[in-house]
């Protein structure tokens, strides 16, 4: 199922949260029947940033969120290349290893998983 995106509702979730100290829209290509975007939040402590990307088309959505400081921590995505994988194409990288992920593809929804692994990954 494709999920609706409304790029200024996701810009707007994003400043809001209290992790956030920055958005910075890095891309914006939008033709007909597709959207490539491309989004850096700069976090609190200031050493994280998270990218979040995004490619719509009439039939596919492909999404990626990866938090990292001077290298990778940890990336969610939907790049269907893990056919295996409980949930896919859905699935998240770390510590060299790719596990199954939670993430249903709906940005909104998303996020919300997303920004609430952050403290835990951040922490460890």
């Amino acid at each position: 199922m494709l999920h609706k995106l409304d790029i200024f509702k996701i810009i707007t979730l994003l400043k809001k949260n209290t992790l956030v100290s920055k958005v910075e829209i890095l891309m914006v290509d939008e033709i007909e029947k597709r959207g490539f975007y491309k989004i850096r939040c700069l976090l609190i402590p200031s050493r994280f940033k998270i990218d979040i990307k995004f490619i719509k088309t009439e039939k596919e959505f492909l999404y990626s969120y990866q938090l990292y400081a001077h290298k990778a921590i940890a990336r969610w995505d939907n790049e269907p290349h893990y056919p295996k994988l409980d949930n896919f194409p859905h699935h998240y990288h770390y510590k060299k290893k790719v596990e199954y992920s939670t993430l249903s593809g709906n940005p909104e929804k998303d996020i919300k998983k997303v920004f609430s692994l952050i403290p835990e990954l951040l922490s460890a």
